[in-house]
C-alpha cells in the first residue's frame, strides 16, 4: 500500500472521529463564527492593552494616559526592528495579542459544541509535549540547509538577526529566549486553522485534497501578504501542515514544525517587524522546486512519526492515533 492508500486513509483520521450532525448545524456556526470573532477580538485588545499599559510607565509616559499610549503604540511600530529591547517587546505583544484570538475563538466554540476544548487541539488522551519537540527537531534539521543556502545566495546583505540584533553574547541569549515566544504563538495559528477550521470543514467534506488546500489557502490569505511567491510559500506550508494534523491525530507536530520555521526566520533572516509584512511567516519565499522541497519534508516527517517505531514510542503516539492506511480497490 503506497502514496495513495496513506492519502485516503487521512478521511478516517482520528483527529476527526467525534464529529457529528451537530457541527453541520448552521446556527451553531454562525454563532461560533460571529461569536468567536467578537471575543477574540476583545481578548486580543486586552492583551495589547496589559503588555503595552506598563511599558507605557516604563518609559516615563503613563501620566499622559491614552496620549501616552498612543505615543508608545507610534513609537512600538516604528522603532529600529533591530533594536533589542523592542524586538523582544514585539515577540511579547506578538504572542499575547495573536494567541489570544485563536484561544477565545476555539474555547467558544468548544463551549457551543459541548466539547473538551482538547478536541481541537487531538485525539489523543493527553497533549503530545513530546511530538511538538520532534517537529521542532526535525524542521530545524531540515531547514537549516536551506536557510544556510538563502544566506548564501543572498550576496552581500546585512548579517543575520541573532548576530545584528546585539553586540554582546548575553543580548544575543536574550534574543533566542525570546524567539522561544514563536512556540506558543505557532500553537494558536494551528489551533486556529487545523484545530477549528479544518475539523469544521470536516463536518462538510472529508476529502483529503478539500481540506488540506481550504485551510492551506486560508492560512496563508490570513497573513495578508498575497506577493505571488510568498503566498505560495505559505500555502504549501500549510498543506504540510494539514497533513502532519490528519496522519497523527493532531496538532502538535504541525506546531513544532511551524515554530522551527518562524523561529529560524527571526533569528537568521529578518527580526520580527511591524512594518514589514513578513511577520516572521516563512523563509524567504523561493523557486517552487524549494517550496515543494519543503513539504515534502513535512511529509516524511509526519511518516517517520507514524512509521518509525522507536520515534513513535517516544513521542508517545498511540497506533490508534495515526490514520490508517487504507486498502486500494482492486483495477
Amino acid at each position: 500500500m503506497g502514496g495513495a492508500g496513506v492519502w485516503g486513509g487521512l478521511r478516517r483520521s482520528a483527529f476527526l472521529a467525534d464529529l457529528t450532525a451537530r457541527d453541520r448545524d448552521p446556527a451553531r456556526i454562525a454563532a461560533t463564527v460571529i461569536g468567536g470573532a467578537c471575543v477574540g477580538l476583545v481578548a486580543s485588545v486586552a492583551c495589547w492593552i496589559l503588555v503595552l499599559v506598563p511599558y507605557t510607565f516604563l518609559v516615563g509616559l503613563g501620566r499622559e494616559g491614552l496620549l501616552g499610549l498612543g505615543k508608545v503604540a507610534l513609537m512600538f511600530k516604528d522603532a529600529d526592528a533591530h533594536d533589542l529591547s523592542i524586538t523582544v517587546l514585539r515577540l511579547v505583544e506578538s504572542t499575547a495579542t495573536d494567541g489570544a484570538f485563536p484561544l477565545a475563538f476555539v474555547a467558544l466554540a468548544a463551549t457551543i459544541t459541548s466539547r473538551p476544548f482538547q478536541h481541537y487541539v487531538t485525539a489523543a488522551r493527553r497533549i503530545r509535549w513530546r511530538l511538538v519537540a520532534v517537529g521542532l527537531g526535525l524542521s530545524v534539521a531540515a531547514m537549516a540547509p536551506l536557510v544556510i543556502a538563502s544566506r548564501v545566495s543572498a550576496g552581500s546583505a546585512p548579517p543575520a538577526p541573532i548576530l545584528d540584533i546585539a553586540p554582546s553574547l548575553a543580548g544575543r541569549l536574550v534574543y533566542v529566549l525570546a524567539a522561544l515566544l514563536l512556540i506558543p504563538s505557532a500553537a494558536a495559528e494551528e489551533l486556529m486553522f487545523r484545530g477549528w477550521l479544518l475539523r469544521q470543514l470536516a463536518a462538510f467534506n472529508r476529502s483529503p485534497g478539500v481540506l488540506v488546500f481550504a485551510t492551506a489557502v486560508a492560512f496563508a490569505a490570513a497573513h495578508f501578504d498575497f506577493s505571488p511567491d510568498a503566498f505560495l510559500t505559505r500555502t504549501l506550508m500549510g498543506a504540510g501542515f494539514a497533513y502532519m494534523t490528519l496522519r497523527l491525530g493532531g496538532i502538535e507536530l504541525a506546531t513544532g514544525a511551524h515554530a522551527a520555521n518562524n523561529i529560524l526566520f527571526i533569528l537568521f533572516i529578518e527580526p520580527l517587524n511591524p512594518a514589514a509584512n513578513s511577520g516572521g511567516g516563512g523563509l524567504p519565499a523561493g523557486v517552487l522546486l524549494g517550496d515543494v522541497a519543503l513539504v515534502a519534508g513535512y511529509v516524511a516527517m509526519a511518516e517517520a512519526a507514524a512509521r518509525w517505531p522507536a520515534l513513535r514510542r517516544w513521542a508517545r503516539v498511540d497506533l490508534a492515533e495515526v490514520a490508517p492506511v487504507t486498502a486500494l480497490a482492486a483495477a
